[in-house]
């Protein structure tokens, strides 16, 4: 083995042990890498579990509105009927404060 063959090894053994330390440090980030794109996917998973419940939530919320509403007309509508069978609709009552005084002077 000649000295210049021998030199063109060494060289290509450190070339060759400098690509494995590169190629290792690059394994290591994309795992790294990896890693945190699972947490993004475990992250955008939650937050559209999240969206999913407050949707049912405001639904839910949407319908009980709704029947407090019903619920709120169907008593206004009592209490009007109620208050026309009894005389007390705008213009028909009048208190002795609203009667002209007679006999006083």
């Amino acid at each position: 083995m000649s000295p210049i063959t021998l030199v063109l090894e060494l060289v290509l053994a450190c070339m060759l042990a400098a690509c494995l330390y590169y190629f290792w440090r690059l394994d290591t980030r994309l795992k790294a890498l990896r890693t945190g794109q699972d947490g993004v996917l475990r992250a955008a998973a939650e937050l559209a579990q999240a969206t999913a419940q407050a949707e049912a939530a405001v639904r839910s919320l949407k319908m009980t509105a709704q029947e407090a509403g019903r619920d709120l007309q169907a008593r206004i509508d009592d209490a009007r009927k109620t208050a026309d069978r009894l005389g007390l609709s705008a213009g028909r009552v009048r208190t002795s404060a609203d009667m002209p005084l007679r006999g006083r002077a």
